[in-house]
């Protein structure tokens, strides 16, 4: 299951419908199910080497840590006078997790899910991250 106060229109989500998973982008009758219980049936998207690179993320190809463990980059457009990156990290055992960071210091907790990421970028530049799935 899912923190639904975590999501925003256009958020990606899984959301379980019968038998099969889909996912969608969420939309206004997401929050009438929700509304009515069906909190259940949502699940976030997880983070993944593959989705990253949807969202613009670049491998770092001289990370450090290669090949047991991946490096993705992808810098955040505002103004300010630190350079703000996202940077997300693919473990030997395939977790995934992001953060933000500030001139190469990290200035979040770790985010794990799709509709995180998007929920920092949206707050960091004011517009949508771009993406299909």
């Amino acid at each position: 299951m899912i923190k639904t106060q975590e999501f925003r229109l256009g958020n990606y989500l899984m959301h379980k419908t019968g038998v099969r998973i889909l996912t969608v982008r969420c939309t206004l009758e997401h929050f009438a199910l929700v509304a009515k219980g069906g909190e259940k049936d949502f699940f976030p998207v997880v983070l993944s080497a593959a989705i990253l690179e949807k969202c613009g993320f670049a491998e770092n190809r001289k990370y450090a840590l290669l090949p047991e463990s991946r490096e993705f980059v992808r810098v955040v457009p505002v103004m300010g006078s630190g350079e703000i990156e996202l940077r997300a990290y693919v473990k030997n055992n395939k977790e995934c997790f992001g953060r933000v960071m500030m001139s190469g210091v990290p200035v979040s907790n770790n985010f794990f899910h799709l509709h995180q990421l998007q929920n920092v970028y949206a707050a960091l530049t004011g517009q949508e991250l771009e993406l299909q799935l």
